[in-house]
Formats: structure tokens, sequence, C-alpha cells
């Protein structure tokens, strides 16, 4: 996987200020920065098909809200058994505060051990739920089809064939992540843009996972011809 592209493709673009600009706004406006992770995906779906500019135009917004909508379904979906487990853990959690607050200097003390344990075991959730979403995002970058991403037996079969390259994605994600909080670092204005920024590096390399994975055929591969069958000869 070539990570240095993720990072670089956007300057190559010749209209990416615009296009990076406009992105860079949306983010911050609820339910409609729906489309900027459909944008993502859209950029993963170039990357995947081969294009020289795989940074989209902003023209078809209803098609990128959309996709960005299923998007959020999905990470929905996977991300609720650690949203369940961290939800029992702040609801007990809070009894015991109550509690403890009346209470002894142990009870204090196992109010910051469960604490301790429902952070590491939430920790140990939401890298697990990277490690299946990204395979069932790709499915449906792939495949056009929201009900794919929902087949867990082929997502978690993808999660474990290819660990090496979902691992990648990941570390990808978080180091992208990391650029995008440079923007508060920088400046509120920087934010702008790295926020957005970090999203699109997120879905080049997520394109390149679905060449890599098989779910599409590498970068200027020719489908083999269609040949119908003998009964139809």
């Amino acid at each position: 996987m070539d990570i240095g592209k993720a990072f670089g493709f956007v300057f190559e673009d010749e209209r990416w200020i615009t296009k990076v600009l406009i992105g860079g706004l949306l983010v911050w406006i609820p339910i409609v920065n729906f489309a900027v992770f459909g944008y993502m995906l859209k950029v993963a779906e170039n990357v995947a098909k081969g294009s020289s500019t795989p940074l989209p135009e902003w023209s078809d917004f209803g098609d990128l809200f959309m996709r960005g909508l299923y998007y959020v379904i999905i990470y929905i979906v996977y991300s609720l058994p650690s949203i369940i487990v961290s939800c029992i853990f702040g609801v007990i959690q809070g009894g015991l505060t109550a509690s403890a607050d009346q209470s002894s200097d142990a009870a204090a003390g196992g109010v910051v051990l469960l604490a301790c344990i429902g952070n590491i075991i939430t920790l140990v959730l939401s890298i697990g739920t990277m490690f299946v979403l990204y395979p069932a995002l790709a499915r449906y970058v792939a495949t056009g089809s929201l009900s794919e991403a929902f087949k867990f037996g082929e997502v978690f079969s993808s999660a474990r064939a290819n660990v090496s390259t979902w691992v990648m994605v990941i570390l990808v994600a978080i180091l992208a992540g990391l650029v995008g909080s440079l923007g508060l670092i920088a400046c509120v204005i920087g934010v702008i843009f790295t926020l957005f920024y970090a999203q699109v590096v997120q879905g080049h390399v997520l394109g390149q996972a679905i060449v890599k994975t098989g779910l599409l055929p590498a970068y200027g591969d020719t489908p083999a011809p269609y040949v119908p069958p003998t009964s139809y000869q």
C-alpha cells in the first residue's frame, strides 16, 4: 500500500483548494456534514477504480449525502457493542459514585478501579470495531449495496484473512486523525482544512485496501469479457 500517496494525492488535483475549502466548511454543519463522509467513500471508490483524479467534484451533493448517510448507519451498527458496554459501565459507575459520596475511601477506590476497567474494555472494543468497520465499508464501496456491509460472515472473514491490510488502514486513519488535530494546535482556521483532509486520506487508503483485498480488480486492470452461458450459445 502506498501510504505516501494517500497523504499527498490531494495536492495533485488542480482544483484541490476549492474542493478542500468546501469540504472543510461542510464538516462543521450538523447533518449536512454527512456529505463529507460520503465524499470520503467516493474518494475510496475512485481510487479503487484507478481514477487519475480521485478527488470528486461537489456537484452531485445528493449522492454524496446519501453515501454519507449509509456510512453513518454502518458505523452505528458496528459500534453498538462498544456503545452498549460504555452505557452499562456509565450507569454502574454513576450509581457507585453516588454511594461512594456517603461511604468510605475504599468505595471511592472501587469507583476509580471500575472506571479504569470500563475504559480499557471500551478501548479494546473500539479497536475491534475499527477492525471490522473498514472491511464493511469496503464491501459497500465496492458493490454500492448497503446490505453488503451487513453480510457479517464475509466482513469477519475479510478481517481475518487480511489482517495486515486492515491494520495498516487503521494506523493510517489514526495518523490522519492526528494530522487533523494539528489544525487545533495551529489555529481554529487551520482545523477547517485539516479535519476534512484527514477524511480524504482515509478514503484513499480504504480504496487501496479494496483493491488489495480483491474486492475490485487492480488499478488499470481490464475486466474479463462477458461470456454468455453455454445454453445461450
